[in-house]
């Protein structure tokens, strides 16, 4: 069928009842929308389902990230704490700067460990101490922004350091 103004294929078929009379029209895309027919854009079935997913699953805008190059969903960050290519680090920085704050201690870049060799033996006990106190923090601020295996990591960390007994 023809657009009933331009002759392209009409995609777009009204039915109109004027004084007991139908009336049809048939207009392509832009003949429809020149018309004043289409007055919201359309989404693809695909983007409805995808934003009505979101919607009743509290899905935030950041869990829908993905990156173009290898695919990586943040969830997956999430699930396995690897991510799949450089350009992850671009695409997740926003949600990364949280993940490596807790890894170092509020420091957004890797600030190291002080070797124990040169710490005195009196003092270890109280170092000892501070990083379990530390390690405690992370793990609650990792469990508060949902960083699941961050905070399994700390676990395991504060387990291991209340394992061995303290040097006096």
């Amino acid at each position: 069928m023809k657009c009933d103004r331009c002759n392209k294929p009409a995609t777009i078929h009204l039915t109109e009842i004027r004084n007991g009379k139908s009336l049809e029209l048939h207009l392509c895309q832009q003949c429809a929308a020149e018309a004043g027919y289409l007055q919201q854009t359309h989404l693809s079935m695909n983007d409805m389902l995808t934003e009505f997913v979101k919607a009743k699953t509290g899905m935030s805008q950041r869990d829908a990230l993905v990156c173009p190059d290898c695919g990586m969903k943040w969830q997956e960050f999430k699930e396995t704490g690897l991510l799949g290519c450089p350009k992850d680090y671009e695409i997740f920085s926003d949600q990364l700067r949280g993940v490596i704050e807790n890894a170092q201690r509020g420091a957004t870049h890797h600030t190291g460990k002080t070797p124990t060799a040169t710490v005195a033996p009196e003092d270890s006990v109280k170092l000892r101490q501070a990083e379990l106190s530390r390690l405690k923090k992370d793990l609650t601020d990792a469990l508060e922004h949902e960083s699941y295996e961050v905070a399994a990591m700390l676990r395991d960390q504060i387990k291991a350091l209340e394992a061995v007994p303290p040097t006096h």
